[in-house]
């Protein structure tokens, strides 16, 4: 039987989500309903639906907006084409793009326009890498993904001008043993000034490493679609913990309680913390009285709002 519930700290929203999530809010209030948002805001299917409730209408192309209509890009990032589109359909963007992903894409440009080929350590598919590619397609670059470590002993670049760059929601232990993987491959590989993993992935990992230590299951609140969250998870297992990713509290199973007396909590980048007091609210009533925190670090970082929406009041 459960008899302590431990919450890691930090958890939930980072700055860069909690910038673009008040954006759209921003966004809905000054200009009102229909506000047009290009994919999920961010990977989070509750955040979405909260938004979709006040009037945010959730596309995949900006092609299904109607032209003069108000748009928010996504936290993760946009290839540049995107842009070019939202302008020729005369839109009005607001841009909520994670001021880190902007680092990345920035770092990738600047090394392509240089003439280094760009290899970029990510997921396959996800919206970062994608935009991260249109940047370097878009100055006539020459872009390689590594998804894991076998890509990462296949890839073939017969030259010495590469940049290595990641993708900023990875795992820090997986994206360290293909990052040496790469460097004994190409030696004279520029790797970028500092890190692209951001601060609230690295320390959220922190922090589930931790909580494994001290519990013998950990509860990831978190959406299949967040990178970052599924990273939670597996780090979480790699400790020696049981662990499982869930949208909520409803998706507890309580086999998955069963001989475990003590339960870690913490949830991915994306989530608000009302998900966090809905499940901490479930253990209480299944009698847990002894809740714990443990901090891996002090987190307090601020990114303002998009210079469109700042200070702006409704209308």
């Amino acid at each position: 039987m459960v008899n302590t519930l431990i919450l890691a700290k930090p958890r939930g929203y980072c700055a860069g989500v909690a910038r673009a999530v008040e954006a759209v809010e921003k966004v809905l209030e000054i200009y009102s309903p229909p506000v047009y948002v290009k994919h999920a805001i961010v990977h989070n299917v509750n955040v979405v639906k909260d938004l979709e409730r006040k009037g945010a209408i959730f596309v995949e192309e900006v092609k299904e907006i109607p032209k003069n209509s108000v748009v928010v890009f996504s936290a993760h990032g946009s290839p540049p084409h995107q842009y070019e589109e939202a302008k020729n359909r005369n839109l009005k963007l607001i841009d909520a793009v994670c001021p880190l992903v902007t680092k990345v894409h920035v770092e990738a440009k600047t090394y392509a326009q240089k003439g280094y080929t760009i290899i970029q350590v990510g997921h396959r598919g996800h919206l970062e890498p994608i935009g991260v590619e249109g940047e370097v397609r878009g100055v006539n670059g020459e872009y390689y993904l590594v998804d894991n470590k076998i890509d990462a002993e296949k890839i073939d670049v017969k030259r010495d001008e590469i940049a290595i760059l990641t993708q900023t929601t990875l795992s820090l232990d997986d994206t360290s043993e293909i990052i040496d993987i790469l460097r004994k491959k190409f030696p004279r590989a520029l790797f970028p000034p500092s890190k692209d993993i951001c601060y609230a992935t690295e320390n959220r990992q922190a922090a589930v490493k931790l909580l494994a230590k001290k519990a013998e299951l950990v509860l990831v609140i978190g959406s299949e679609t967040s990178s970052n969250s599924n990273r939670l998870r597996e780090v979480a297992e790699s400790y020696g913990s049981r662990a499982y990713l869930i949208d909520d509290v409803t998706y507890i199973n309580d086999k998955w309680l069963e001989g475990a007396k003590v339960v870690g909590l913490t949830s991915g980048a994306s989530v608000p913390e009302y998900l966090i007091d809905e499940a901490i609210s479930y253990f209480k009533k299944l009698g847990v009285e002894k809740i714990q925190e443990v901090e891996a670090v002090e987190e307090n970082v601020y990114f303002p709002l998009p210079a469109e929406v700042r200070g702006r009041i409704s209308i």
